[in-house]
């Protein structure tokens, strides 16, 4: 049984150079079930559930065998996409206008603390795009940002007070 052992970690070893973990424990799973070896002897020496040997051994008695070979993704699932509708609700109401204040809100709602860059991140995943916004460049008088600020009633209120009509 030692010797056995031996030999499977030394075939897993050498099939690891040019495979992942995963590929070599499917592969070797597959020879071994076509020897017709133990199940449980399978299992205990490769080190795979029983689930596992399961869904291997269904793929190799079915139609799609290829199906072995490749590997699917896997992506941790994110707490934050289990309140993404309250956090869509609260965002659509328009009443948060920077990261900030985005955070402090899915930190209240869910009691998850995010980064702004993970915020970020999460929103553009999801279709909101951030909007442009900035200072203007120093022009030194208000007769230059008038120009830009034309349409702005609060603009023309403040330079008439100041007196550049």
């Amino acid at each position: 049984m030692v010797r056995n052992s031996e030999r499977v970690t030394k075939i897993m070893v050498l099939l690891g150079r040019f495979l992942c973990k995963t590929l070599v424990k499917r592969i070797l799973c597959a020879v071994l079930l076509a020897f017709e070896v133990d199940g449980e002897k399978i299992r205990s020496e490769l080190g795979i559930s029983y689930k596992s040997f399961k869904k291997y051994e269904a793929i190799l008695d079915g139609e799609e065998y290829e199906r072995l070979l490749h590997m699917g993704e896997h992506k941790r699932a994110s707490e934050i996409d289990d309140y993404k509708e309250i956090i869509f609700k609260e965002l659509d109401s328009g009443t948060y206008r920077t990261l900030r204040e985005i955070a402090v809100m899915i930190e209240k709602k869910t009691g998850l603390k995010r980064s702004r860059n993970r915020i970020q991140i999460f929103l553009k995943k999801h279709g909101y795009q951030p909007l442009r916004v900035g200072f203007f460049p120093f022009e030194g008088g208000w007769g230059k940002a008038e120009e830009i600020l034309s349409g702005n009633s609060r603009t023309t209120h403040v330079t008439s007070k100041i007196g550049y009509d």
